[in-house]
């Protein structure tokens, strides 16, 4: 007779997989988790035998939170789980932590009182393999003590977290809490403990939530490694300027503010060597603004490509520039634009060439920001809109349009041609679209798999058809209308038109073979549902 076949039979693989359906529960189940997913849910799975002990250990103690303060708290989890499920430290477990995020107390540390803790507590703490850490720093509390004094117990704190995190090689540093009176700031004590995560590590990241003293912004100046900065810090500063400057072989990701009206001189131009800063290895440069401040343009800068490796350029600003700076050398690599695309600036980037037929080859992700403000458009203006789209679209495959009087520009340079094929999705959100033209963006777009739009009506050349007849007229004019529509969301629609919106719904569907996916205001869903079940059936 076989031997009945148990769990311990299954293969490492199948094991895993298992183990990770428990641990990475989709997200309609979060209510779930938090109720059940919990230290008895996980357990059973380390106990069932030694082959599943040997391939769950690794995954479910892949994690550790950490917090130090005025009291020690560590946990361990899955990464990418938020129920942790073993609060107890074991050096057992501790062998197996990849990742650990480090939630310290500032205060606690340069008082001394965070290290006693610690060694009353866990003498010999050691996580040999942890090779990331996401650092929390909270300044929210500094104390008044001697600046010498909270040096020496900064100092005697890392020696003691250069013991139990030997291996780092990625550090990421949110400082929060940094509004405070520069005074009680230990500069040489905040720069050490900076340092000590950024030194000896591979990939250094620096962020802030918040508008930091000059004197937070003094303590990093030590750092000269950091590969992303993502901070609410005046780019004018001359402070935040040299911090920036002294990575600039390192940086990939730089995220910053605009506090003045200065611009972003300081930034890409070094006063003290009186020449531009290039930023050779950039691939992400996000620019905001202040909404009390109105930034003024920067000065033409000639024979100079700052940013030649860039991906992905975001300015949540006015254009800042008075050339074409921020796109010259890139056009191979750049493949994420978001802007505020008024037509001063679509006409001062189509002139240095920025915007052109095929200037942007590798462009795959187009947002515009809402940038008209109800203004009056010109002939001219929508002319240069027209070339715009006409160039960018046949290589664009996700497109976001903020603007009503933008995505209006676009319809109108509907129907496209044939080889303009690469779009899969397109959002526009604010917009009421009517169903002829959602029917004409489905034909100008076959490949097109998300749709996300408002919608206002059937459109003049339905509305006075019966839902018989416009599938007949659907039918005739396309065949099929799209075989890659997946998902259509509409974001509103206009009460008294909810049952012809649902009859269109249901004619894209008929048109539509792999349409699996109608999203409707939350709302608004018990009746849409209702009119589309009743539609249906008749």
């Amino acid at each position: 007779m076989a031997t009945p076949l148990t769990p311990a039979h299954l293969p490492p693989h199948v094991i895993k997989a298992v183990i990770g359906y428990v641990i990475e529960a989709p997200d309609d189940f979060e209510d779930l988790i938090a109720e059940y997913v919990t230290d008895s849910a996980f357990k059973p799975l380390l106990h069932v035998c030694c082959s599943w002990r040997e391939v769950a250990m690794p995954m479910m103690f892949a994690g550790c939170n950490a917090s130090i303060s005025d009291h020690v708290s560590f946990t361990y989890r899955p990464v990418g789980s938020n129920p942790c499920i073993i609060q107890q430290v074991d050096s057992h477990y501790n062998q197996h932590v990849r990742y650990m995020f480090l939630k310290l107390d500032y205060a606690s540390i340069a008082t001394g009182a965070a290290l006693r803790l610690l060694r009353s507590t866990y003498a010999h703490l050691r996580f040999p393999n942890v090779h990331i850490v996401d650092v929390e720093l909270d300044l929210g509390a500094i104390s008044n003590i001697n600046d010498d004094m909270a040096l020496c117990h900064t100092r005697r704190f890392l020696s003691y977290l250069c013991v139990a995190l030997p291996n780092v090689s990625s550090t990421s540093t949110t400082i929060i809490n940094t509004t405070l009176d520069a005074r009680v700031i230990h500069g040489a004590a905040l720069s050490a403990l900076i340092l000590h995560f950024t030194r000896a590590s591979h990939i250094v990241e620096l962020k802030t939530h918040e508008t930091s003293c000059p004197s937070i912004i003094d303590s990093c100046l030590p750092v000269t490694n950091l590969t992303a900065l993502r901070c609410r810090w005046d780019a004018n500063h001359t402070t935040t300027a040299r911090l920036i400057h002294a990575s600039t072989q390192t940086l990939l990701h730089l995220s910053i503010c605009l506090h003045t009206a200065a611009g972003l001189e300081l930034l890409v131009f070094n006063s003290h060597r009186q020449e531009p800063v290039v930023f050779p290895y950039l691939t992400k440069l996000l620019l905001s603004q202040r909404p009390d401040v109105s930034i003024k343009p920067l000065l033409p800068i000639d024979q100079v490509a700052p940013f030649p490796r860039l991906q992905r350029l975001q300015l949540s600003v006015k254009y800042p520039f008075s050339d074409d700076l921020p796109f010259r050398g890139n056009a191979s690599t750049l493949e994420f634009l978001c802007m505020k695309l008024d037509p001063h600036t679509l006409h001062l980037l189509s002139t240095h060439g920025a915007f052109g037929p095929g200037c942007l080859p590798a462009l795959q992700h187009l947002v515009i920001g809402n940038s008209h403000q109800g203004g009056e458009h010109t002939e001219p203006m929508d002319a240069e809109y027209h070339k715009f789209f006409t160039w960018v679209l046949p290589t664009t495959s996700y497109v976001f349009v903020h603007s009503p009087d933008d995505a209006r520009l676009l319809l109108h340079t509907l129907p496209l041609k044939a080889e303009h094929q690469n779009m899969q999705l397109l959002s526009l959100l604010h917009t009421h679209l009517s169903f002829s033209q959602v029917v004409c963006i489905l034909a100008s777009f076959s490949q097109l798999r998300i749709l996300i739009c408002k919608y206002s009506n059937m459109g003049d050349d339905f509305n006075t058809m019966s839902i018989q007849q416009v599938a007949t007229v659907l039918r005739q004019t396309y065949s099929p209308l799209n075989t890659n529509l997946q998902s259509l969301h509409i974001y509103d629609f206009e009460a008294n038109s909810v049952n012809m919106m649902a009859a269109s719904v249901l004619l894209l569907a008929d048109q539509c073979p792999h349409l699996t996916m109608v999203k409707f205001p939350k709302d608004r869903e018990d009746c849409a549902l209702n009119v589309l079940l009743r539609l249906n059936h008749s």
